[in-house]
Protein backbone atom coordinates (compact mmCIF):
# COMPACT_ATOMS: atom_id res chain seq x y z
CA UNK A 1 0.00 0.00 0.00
CA UNK A 2 1.44 3.07 -0.87
CA UNK A 3 2.30 5.77 1.97
CA UNK A 4 0.09 8.76 0.96
CA UNK A 5 1.24 10.64 3.85
CA UNK A 6 5.17 11.47 2.38
CA UNK A 7 5.28 15.18 1.40
CA UNK A 8 6.50 13.70 -1.70
CA UNK A 9 3.83 11.93 -2.59
CA UNK A 10 3.76 8.17 -2.75
CA UNK A 11 7.05 6.74 -3.72
CA UNK A 12 7.70 5.90 -7.05
CA UNK A 13 6.26 2.70 -8.35
CA UNK A 14 7.06 0.78 -11.29
CA UNK A 15 6.93 3.44 -14.34
CA UNK A 16 5.82 6.64 -11.79
CA UNK A 17 7.94 9.72 -10.40
CA UNK A 18 5.45 10.72 -8.35
CA UNK A 19 6.18 13.93 -6.64
CA UNK A 20 9.75 12.60 -5.36
CA UNK A 21 12.56 14.96 -5.98
CA UNK A 22 14.85 12.05 -6.09
CA UNK A 23 13.04 10.68 -9.13
CA UNK A 24 12.34 7.06 -8.93
CA UNK A 25 13.97 4.34 -6.87
CA UNK A 26 16.07 2.39 -9.54
CA UNK A 27 19.14 3.29 -10.88
CA UNK A 28 19.29 4.78 -14.13
CA UNK A 29 19.46 2.45 -16.67
CA UNK A 30 18.60 -0.63 -13.94
CA UNK A 31 15.76 -2.56 -14.08
CA UNK A 32 15.65 -4.00 -10.40
CA UNK A 33 18.69 -2.43 -8.15
CA UNK A 34 17.97 -1.03 -4.67
CA UNK A 35 16.23 2.24 -3.66
CA UNK A 36 18.22 5.54 -4.40
CA UNK A 37 17.31 6.41 -1.19
CA UNK A 38 20.42 3.61 0.28
CA UNK A 39 22.51 5.39 -1.72
CA UNK A 40 22.01 9.00 0.18
CA UNK A 41 21.90 7.64 2.99
CA UNK A 42 25.60 6.62 2.39
CA UNK A 43 27.10 9.41 1.13
CA UNK A 44 25.28 11.54 4.25
CA UNK A 45 26.97 8.37 6.45
CA UNK A 46 31.08 9.32 4.88
CA UNK A 47 30.57 12.53 5.56
CA UNK A 48 29.50 12.21 9.15
CA UNK A 49 32.50 9.91 9.81
CA UNK A 50 34.65 12.68 7.77
CA UNK A 51 33.49 15.33 10.35
CA UNK A 52 33.88 12.97 13.58
CA UNK A 53 37.45 11.59 12.49
CA UNK A 54 39.21 14.75 11.62
CA UNK A 55 42.75 12.97 12.18
CA UNK A 56 42.08 10.74 10.21
CA UNK A 57 44.12 9.62 6.44
CA UNK A 58 43.18 11.79 3.48
CA UNK A 59 41.46 9.15 1.06
CA UNK A 60 41.40 10.38 -2.53
CA UNK A 61 38.07 8.95 -3.49
CA UNK A 62 36.33 9.06 -0.01
CA UNK A 63 34.78 5.80 1.77
CA UNK A 64 31.43 4.21 0.94
CA UNK A 65 28.25 4.97 -0.57
CA UNK A 66 28.49 7.10 -4.16
CA UNK A 67 29.81 10.30 -3.58
CA UNK A 68 33.18 10.37 -1.55
CA UNK A 69 35.18 13.69 -3.57
CA UNK A 70 35.71 15.19 0.11
CA UNK A 71 39.12 14.41 1.30
CA UNK A 72 40.37 14.13 5.31
CA UNK A 73 43.57 16.04 6.02
CA UNK A 74 45.35 15.01 9.78
CA UNK A 75 46.63 18.35 11.16
CA UNK A 76 49.65 17.07 13.22
CA UNK A 77 51.11 14.39 15.29
CA UNK A 78 50.39 16.16 18.63
CA UNK A 79 46.57 16.86 17.11
CA UNK A 80 45.25 20.93 17.06
CA UNK A 81 46.50 21.30 20.90
CA UNK A 82 50.02 20.35 19.43
CA UNK A 83 49.95 23.20 16.75
CA UNK A 84 48.90 25.83 19.41
CA UNK A 85 51.17 24.96 21.90
CA UNK A 86 54.01 25.44 19.29
CA UNK A 87 52.27 28.26 17.95
CA UNK A 88 52.39 30.13 21.05
CA UNK A 89 56.07 28.54 22.13
CA UNK A 90 57.13 30.64 19.16
CA UNK A 91 55.18 33.78 19.53
CA UNK A 92 56.21 33.87 23.05
CA UNK A 93 60.47 33.37 22.08
CA UNK A 94 59.55 36.43 19.50
CA UNK A 95 58.66 38.35 22.36
CA UNK A 96 61.31 37.46 24.89
CA UNK A 97 64.01 37.71 22.80
CA UNK A 98 65.50 41.65 21.12
CA UNK A 99 68.58 43.09 20.10
CA UNK A 100 69.85 46.60 21.33
CA UNK A 101 72.11 48.53 18.44
CA UNK A 102 74.96 50.04 19.25
CA UNK A 103 74.04 53.78 19.26
CA UNK A 104 71.12 52.47 21.74
CA UNK A 105 69.58 51.45 25.13
CA UNK A 106 66.43 50.06 25.64
CA UNK A 107 64.33 50.33 29.08
CA UNK A 108 62.62 47.25 30.53
CA UNK A 109 59.55 47.40 31.78
CA UNK A 110 57.79 44.78 33.94
CA UNK A 111 53.58 45.07 34.34
CA UNK A 112 54.75 48.86 33.41
CA UNK A 113 57.41 49.58 36.03
CA UNK A 114 61.09 50.47 35.17
CA UNK A 115 62.94 47.32 35.81
CA UNK A 116 66.10 47.93 33.92
CA UNK A 117 68.44 49.31 31.27
CA UNK A 118 69.63 47.02 28.65
CA UNK A 119 72.92 47.61 26.86
CA UNK A 120 74.15 46.93 23.06
CA UNK A 121 74.04 43.77 22.23
CA UNK A 122 71.88 40.23 22.15
CA UNK A 123 69.16 40.42 24.91
CA UNK A 124 66.31 38.39 26.94
CA UNK A 125 63.21 39.54 28.79
CA UNK A 126 60.16 37.94 30.32
CA UNK A 127 57.49 37.46 27.28
CA UNK A 128 55.11 40.35 26.87
CA UNK A 129 52.71 41.59 27.74
CA UNK A 130 55.19 40.83 31.54
CA UNK A 131 58.18 43.00 30.06
CA UNK A 132 58.05 45.22 27.41
CA UNK A 133 60.90 47.53 25.98
CA UNK A 134 61.60 51.13 24.77
CA UNK A 135 64.70 51.66 22.66
CA UNK A 136 65.58 54.85 22.11
CA UNK A 137 69.16 56.48 20.66
CA UNK A 138 71.69 57.86 23.04
CA UNK A 139 75.33 57.47 21.75
CA UNK A 140 73.88 60.56 18.94
CA UNK A 141 74.49 63.93 19.33
CA UNK A 142 71.37 65.95 19.50
CA UNK A 143 71.71 69.33 17.59
CA UNK A 144 68.98 72.74 19.09
CA UNK A 145 69.72 76.01 17.40
CA UNK A 146 68.13 78.84 19.70
CA UNK A 147 67.70 82.19 18.54
CA UNK A 148 66.84 83.46 14.96
CA UNK A 149 63.69 85.47 16.03
CA UNK A 150 63.40 88.73 18.18
CA UNK A 151 62.08 87.12 21.08
CA UNK A 152 64.54 84.13 21.81
CA UNK A 153 67.81 85.99 20.27
CA UNK A 154 67.53 89.71 22.32
CA UNK A 155 68.76 89.49 25.95
CA UNK A 156 69.62 92.24 28.56
CA UNK A 157 73.15 92.63 29.41
CA UNK A 158 74.59 93.59 32.49
CA UNK A 159 75.54 97.49 32.09
CA UNK A 160 71.81 97.45 30.54
CA UNK A 161 72.65 96.91 26.87
CA UNK A 162 70.43 95.02 24.65
CA UNK A 163 72.46 92.08 22.81
CA UNK A 164 71.28 89.79 20.04
CA UNK A 165 72.36 86.45 20.18
CA UNK A 166 72.13 83.21 18.42
CA UNK A 167 73.58 80.09 19.91
CA UNK A 168 73.61 76.45 19.56
CA UNK A 169 73.38 73.59 22.06
CA UNK A 170 74.92 70.41 21.72
CA UNK A 171 73.42 67.39 24.18
CA UNK A 172 73.44 63.71 24.34
CA UNK A 173 71.21 61.16 26.39
CA UNK A 174 73.46 59.40 29.00
CA UNK A 175 70.90 58.47 31.74
CA UNK A 176 67.47 57.17 29.64
CA UNK A 177 65.35 55.91 32.84
CA UNK A 178 65.71 59.50 33.83
CA UNK A 179 65.19 60.75 30.04
CA UNK A 180 62.17 58.48 30.32
CA UNK A 181 60.37 58.92 33.30
CA UNK A 182 61.95 62.30 35.35
CA UNK A 183 61.02 64.94 33.01
CA UNK A 184 57.75 65.28 30.66
CA UNK A 185 59.27 66.74 27.37
CA UNK A 186 63.36 66.41 27.77
CA UNK A 187 64.28 68.05 24.72
CA UNK A 188 61.79 70.83 25.54
CA UNK A 189 63.47 71.07 28.61
CA UNK A 190 66.72 71.04 27.29
CA UNK A 191 66.00 74.23 24.81
CA UNK A 192 64.33 75.89 28.01
CA UNK A 193 67.65 75.52 30.36
CA UNK A 194 69.77 76.67 27.41
CA UNK A 195 67.65 79.90 26.52
CA UNK A 196 67.39 80.27 30.46
CA UNK A 197 70.97 79.68 31.46
CA UNK A 198 72.29 81.98 28.20
CA UNK A 199 70.42 84.90 29.62
CA UNK A 200 71.44 84.73 33.35
CA UNK A 201 75.25 84.65 31.88
CA UNK A 202 74.52 87.52 29.54
CA UNK A 203 73.03 89.63 32.42
CA UNK A 204 75.99 88.89 34.20
CA UNK A 205 78.29 90.38 31.05
CA UNK A 206 79.30 93.64 29.53
CA UNK A 207 77.65 94.14 25.85
CA UNK A 208 81.88 95.03 24.80
CA UNK A 209 83.04 92.15 26.68
CA UNK A 210 80.12 89.51 24.95
CA UNK A 211 80.74 90.85 21.55
CA UNK A 212 84.82 90.63 21.48
CA UNK A 213 86.55 88.84 24.52
CA UNK A 214 84.43 86.85 26.32
CA UNK A 215 82.65 84.66 23.91
CA UNK A 216 84.56 81.55 25.05
CA UNK A 217 84.08 82.32 28.64
CA UNK A 218 80.46 82.54 28.18
CA UNK A 219 79.94 79.10 26.04
CA UNK A 220 81.87 77.87 29.24
CA UNK A 221 79.55 79.06 31.81
CA UNK A 222 76.29 78.33 30.00
CA UNK A 223 77.40 75.00 29.60
CA UNK A 224 77.91 74.97 33.15
CA UNK A 225 74.82 75.82 34.42
CA UNK A 226 72.88 74.06 31.55
CA UNK A 227 74.35 71.00 33.08
CA UNK A 228 73.93 71.85 36.73
CA UNK A 229 70.40 72.72 36.64
CA UNK A 230 69.42 69.71 34.18
CA UNK A 231 71.10 67.22 37.23
CA UNK A 232 68.34 68.97 39.49
CA UNK A 233 65.64 68.22 37.25
CA UNK A 234 67.10 64.41 36.77
CA UNK A 235 66.36 65.14 33.05
CA UNK A 236 69.01 62.16 31.66
CA UNK A 237 71.25 64.72 29.61
CA UNK A 238 74.82 65.45 29.55
CA UNK A 239 75.69 68.67 27.29
CA UNK A 240 78.34 68.39 25.40
CA UNK A 241 78.84 72.17 23.71
CA UNK A 242 77.67 75.23 23.13
CA UNK A 243 78.38 77.41 20.55
CA UNK A 244 77.87 81.22 20.08
CA UNK A 245 76.85 81.58 16.45
CA UNK A 246 76.61 85.27 16.97
CA UNK A 247 76.90 88.23 19.54
CA UNK A 248 75.76 91.69 18.03
CA UNK A 249 74.02 94.86 18.97
CA UNK A 250 70.15 94.46 17.86
CA UNK A 251 69.66 95.40 14.25
CA UNK A 252 66.87 98.12 15.15
CA UNK A 253 67.03 102.30 15.51
CA UNK A 254 70.82 102.00 13.99
CA UNK A 255 72.01 101.02 16.92
CA UNK A 256 74.25 98.27 14.95
CA UNK A 257 75.51 101.57 13.10
CA UNK A 258 76.27 103.33 15.99
CA UNK A 259 77.97 100.46 18.08
CA UNK A 260 80.59 100.00 15.24
CA UNK A 261 81.52 103.69 15.15
CA UNK A 262 82.08 103.26 19.15
CA UNK A 263 83.87 99.84 18.66
CA UNK A 264 85.83 101.14 15.36
CA UNK A 265 87.09 104.18 17.87
CA UNK A 266 87.78 102.02 20.86
CA UNK A 267 90.12 99.85 17.96
CA UNK A 268 91.89 103.46 16.31
CA UNK A 269 92.58 103.95 20.45
CA UNK A 270 94.14 100.55 20.75
CA UNK A 271 96.06 100.85 17.70
CA UNK A 272 97.04 104.05 18.57
CA UNK A 273 97.95 103.24 22.27
CA UNK A 274 100.31 99.83 20.71
CA UNK A 275 101.90 102.51 18.62
CA UNK A 276 103.01 104.26 21.46
CA UNK A 277 103.90 101.43 23.61
CA UNK A 278 106.06 100.04 20.76
CA UNK A 279 107.82 103.35 20.26
CA UNK A 280 108.26 103.33 23.93
CA UNK A 281 109.96 100.03 23.67
CA UNK A 282 112.32 101.80 20.92
CA UNK A 283 113.28 104.64 21.95
CA UNK A 284 113.76 103.97 25.62
CA UNK A 285 115.68 100.71 25.56
CA UNK A 286 117.66 103.66 23.46
CA UNK A 287 118.37 106.43 25.71
CA UNK A 288 118.92 103.68 28.39
CA UNK A 289 122.00 102.32 26.25
CA UNK A 290 123.23 106.57 25.51
CA UNK A 291 122.94 106.73 29.17
CA UNK A 292 124.63 103.83 30.07
CA UNK A 293 127.27 104.96 27.14
CA UNK A 294 128.05 108.26 28.58
CA UNK A 295 128.22 107.16 31.97
CA UNK A 296 130.65 104.56 30.67
CA UNK A 297 132.84 107.06 28.80
CA UNK A 298 133.03 109.19 32.06
CA UNK A 299 133.99 106.76 34.37
CA UNK A 300 136.94 105.99 31.78
CA UNK A 301 138.35 109.35 31.36
CA UNK A 302 138.00 109.60 35.30
CA UNK A 303 139.70 106.63 35.31
CA UNK A 304 142.13 107.83 32.19
CA UNK A 305 143.23 111.56 34.19
CA UNK A 306 143.75 109.82 37.82
CA UNK A 307 146.02 107.02 36.09
CA UNK A 308 147.49 110.00 34.06
CA UNK A 309 147.74 111.54 37.41
CA UNK A 310 149.53 109.48 39.62
CA UNK A 311 151.52 108.36 37.01
CA UNK A 312 152.85 112.55 36.70
CA UNK A 313 152.85 112.29 40.69
CA UNK A 314 154.96 109.08 40.24
CA UNK A 315 157.80 110.20 37.81
CA UNK A 316 157.74 113.51 40.20
CA UNK A 317 159.21 112.00 42.91
CA UNK A 318 161.47 109.00 40.97
CA UNK A 319 162.79 112.44 39.27
CA UNK A 320 163.20 114.11 42.64
CA UNK A 321 164.81 111.02 44.45
CA UNK A 322 167.46 111.29 41.32
CA UNK A 323 167.59 115.11 41.68
CA UNK A 324 169.28 114.22 45.82
CA UNK A 325 171.09 111.97 44.55
CA UNK A 326 172.71 114.25 41.36
CA UNK A 327 171.50 117.69 41.43
CA UNK A 328 173.71 119.35 38.34
CA UNK A 329 173.35 116.19 36.35
CA UNK A 330 169.80 115.95 36.80
CA UNK A 331 169.13 119.22 36.13
CA UNK A 332 171.10 119.38 33.08
CA UNK A 333 169.58 116.49 31.82
CA UNK A 334 165.76 118.45 32.61
CA UNK A 335 167.31 121.19 30.48
CA UNK A 336 167.88 119.63 27.73
CA UNK A 337 164.83 117.55 27.89
CA UNK A 338 163.17 121.05 28.13
CA UNK A 339 164.51 122.50 25.01
CA UNK A 340 164.31 119.06 23.33
CA UNK A 341 160.37 119.32 24.02
CA UNK A 342 160.46 123.10 23.21
CA UNK A 343 162.53 123.20 20.07
CA UNK A 344 161.43 120.45 18.85
CA UNK A 345 158.54 121.09 16.03
CA UNK A 346 160.00 124.60 15.85
CA UNK A 347 162.10 125.76 12.28
CA UNK A 348 165.03 127.36 14.71
CA UNK A 349 168.42 125.99 13.85
CA UNK A 350 170.96 127.20 16.42
CA UNK A 351 174.78 127.21 15.74
CA UNK A 352 177.35 127.20 18.72
CA UNK A 353 179.63 129.39 18.69
CA UNK A 354 182.28 126.80 19.41
CA UNK A 355 181.83 124.55 16.67
CA UNK A 356 185.08 126.31 14.84
CA UNK A 357 185.83 128.27 12.17
CA UNK A 358 185.73 125.59 8.97
CA UNK A 359 182.70 124.63 9.87
CA UNK A 360 180.55 124.97 7.15
CA UNK A 361 176.89 125.31 7.91
CA UNK A 362 174.35 123.24 6.24
CA UNK A 363 170.28 124.60 5.50
CA UNK A 364 168.15 122.82 4.16
CA UNK A 365 166.17 125.64 2.21
CA UNK A 366 163.55 123.68 0.30
CA UNK A 367 162.65 121.94 3.57
CA UNK A 368 162.12 124.93 5.86
CA UNK A 369 160.05 126.85 2.76
CA UNK A 370 158.36 123.82 2.97
CA UNK A 371 157.33 124.21 6.02
CA UNK A 372 156.99 128.03 5.86
CA UNK A 373 154.44 127.67 3.09
CA UNK A 374 152.67 124.21 2.98
CA UNK A 375 150.88 122.83 -0.28
CA UNK A 376 147.77 124.65 -1.29
CA UNK A 377 145.15 122.57 -2.23
CA UNK A 378 141.57 123.37 -4.71
CA UNK A 379 143.34 124.43 -7.53
CA UNK A 380 144.00 127.86 -6.08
Amino acid sequence: MADNNSPWGPKGGSGDKGNSPWGSGKRPGSTGGPDRSADLDNVIEGFKTRVKKPGGPRRPGGGGGGGGNIGDFRIGPLGPLGIALAVGAVLLLSTSVYTVDQTERALVLRFGDYERTALPGLNFKLPSPIETTYKQETEIIRRDDIGGNDFASLMLTGDENIVDIDFTVLWRINDLANYFFEVDDPAQAVRAVAESAMREVVGQSELQLIITTDRLAITTAVRDLMQETLDEYKAGVRVVEVQLQKADAPDQGGVVDAFRDVEDAGQEAETTINQAVASQNTIVPEARGQAAQILQDAQAYRDRVIAEAEGEAERFNLIYEEYRKAPVVTRQRMYLETIEDVYGSGDTIILDDNAGSGVVPYLPLDQLSNRNNPPRTGGQ
